[in-house]
């Protein structure tokens, strides 16, 4: 019974005594200052903090705004600063013209002290400025550095292609010289037009042109893409670019527009190749004697197929032009003239030999076989061309002398052999006419065009020289054997050469 009294005793002392001593509600400002704070971070670095809510958002959404805000606004080109506006009860802080966030008096009261409005927004906008400038200036450095390392990798990688290239082109090369029965003859039909050797020539000029090309195209590339990967070298990839490849785009807008007449010009370009090739077939078998014409003898098959050849081609760029183009002030036409012109002027000494040696080769003044002095050299005639005679001299070697030639030095026929000179001196004593006689009687039977000239006389005796033709194919030797015969039979004594002499 008294544990039980004294149990309600104590509880009833309790409950009178909880009122009296119960703490205090807290005030606003002190739960101001308990409210949670959001920062607004940028890459990880913290620019400011928000606490308060403001026109129905919250201080974490405020945060989570100006956060996006912050990370749009740097993707700004112009790279504008950050800068503050003032409003009736606010400040909004903008980077260019992106708002990251608008400050009430609630924030500049949670950031603690007196701090008004207007200072805490100008702390903020500076915070805001510097990890602005500070982002920029590592993206800028960071950027440079990419460039520079992409720069060195691609370097590096365009000189491997352009390695790779030049051994590709070396190998279709060493292929074309090493396999020269894999590539074939241009044929039209029966017709051929192009020899095999033709072809691999063509074939290997290709892949030259097709290796520098291939190259400059890689390096042109590189070159593009490297000048375009910095600020102060961005101007001259536009220049670059627009010197190459305005031109190339302009000259394939032209071909594209002119593709119908390249084609037409192909095909007569072909169909000139054809004809060209049947006429140097038709006069070689002409020229080795498989084909007989009686106007045309086989030794002047050669030079009638280069004059009928190139008066083919000659025709066809002047006055076809004209009609497949369909004007005669055509491209095609200027170029065949200005063609023409060019060849004109290249070839003067070569058409001016052509044209000395027509009178030669078609009047046969030269045959083959003749003794001739022409040009200002002797030798058997082996062949007559439009361009030049080929000799052959006294120790059996070629000579050349072109038809050109002939025009500033007169040409002697000697005949079928050459001419030849004995030089006698003979007893001055001796009448010259009996001498004169006994010499010419000596030529007259083994020698032809016989000539004796008295070049001297002198107390020592008479020098005579004795040049003819010896007959047969008989040289030096045999007119001056019949010269020695004569002057003994005649009775003539032998002198001495004089000092003059």
């Amino acid at each position: 019974m008294r544990g039980v009294v004294l149990a309600g005793l104590t509880l009833a002392v309790l409950i009178l005594r909880v009122p009296a001593h119960a703490e205090p509600a807290p005030t606003p400002s002190a739960a101001a200052a308990a409210a949670k704070s959001f920062d607004v971070r940028f890459h990880e670095r913290v620019v400011f903090s928000l606490s308060a809510s403001r026109a129905g958002q919250t201080a974490e959404d405020r945060a989570n705004a100006a956060t996006h805000a912050l990370e749009s606004a740097l993707d700004d080109p112009e790279h504008p600063d950050a800068r503050m506006e003032e409003q009736p009860g606010a400040v909004v802080v903008y980077v260019g013209r992106t708002p990251v966030v608008s400050l009430g008096d609630d924030d500049a009261s949670a950031a603690g002290g007196d701090t008004s409005l207007h200072v805490y927004a100008e702390g903020v906008t500076s915070r805001v400025d510097d990890v602005v400038r500070w982002e920029r200036t590592r993206s800028a450095i960071a950027e440079h550095v990419f460039s520079f390392s992409l720069l060195v990798f691609s370097g590096l990688l365009t000189f491997l292609v352009v390695r790779r290239v030049g051994d590709l082109a070396a190998k279709a090369r060493e292929w074309v010289r090493t396999h020269p029965d894999r590539i074939p003859a241009l044929k039209l039909g029966t017709i051929e037009v192009a020899r095999p050797a033709a072809i691999r020539g063509a074939v290997a000029i290709a892949l030259a042109l097709a290796h520098r090309i291939a190259q400059f195209t890689v390096v042109y590339l590189w070159l593009i893409f490297a000048l375009s990967r910095f600020a102060a070298t961005r101007d001259y990839t536009d220049r670059l670019a627009g010197f190459v490849l305005v031109p190339l785009s302009a000259l394939i807008e032209r071909l594209g527009a002119a593709l119908p007449l390249v084609v037409v010009t192909a095909i007569a370009a072909v169909a000139l190749g054809v004809a060209v090739r049947f006429v140097e077939l038709f006069f070689g078998g002409v020229a080795r004697g498989d084909t007989r014409i009686d106007w045309l003898p086989r030794d002047l098959a050669g030079p009638t197929s280069v004059l009928v050849r190139a008066g083919m081609v000659v025709v066809s760029i002047v006055l076809a032009a004209p009609l497949v183009t369909g004007s005669d002030d055509g491209s095609l036409s200027r170029v065949g003239m200005a063609a023409l012109a060019a060849l004109g002027l290249a070839c003067t000494p070569v058409l001016a030999s052509a044209a000395a040696g027509v009178p030669t080769v078609f009047g046969r003044r030269v045959k083959p076989g003749d003794f001739v002095e022409a040009g200002g050299h002797a030798g058997v005639v082996r062949e007559v061309t439009l361009l030049e005679l080929v000799l052959e001299d006294a120790v059996g070697c070629e000579l050349r002398v072109p038809q050109l030639r002939v025009l500033w030095h007169p040409t002697r026929i000697l005949g079928s052999a050459p001419m030849v000179s004995v030089e006698i001196v003979v007893d001055a004593h001796e009448r010259p006419a009996k001498v004169e006689e006994a010499l010419v009687g000596a030529t007259v039977a083994t020698c032809d065009r016989a000539r004796v000239d008295l070049l001297s006389l002198d107390a020592d005796g008479a020098r005579w020289v004795v040049s003819a033709v010896p007959k047969y194919g008989k040289g030096a030797a045999a007119l001056a054997d019949a010269v020695a015969t004569a002057i003994t039979e005649q009775g003539i004594a032998l002198g001495r050469r004089g000092r003059s002499s």
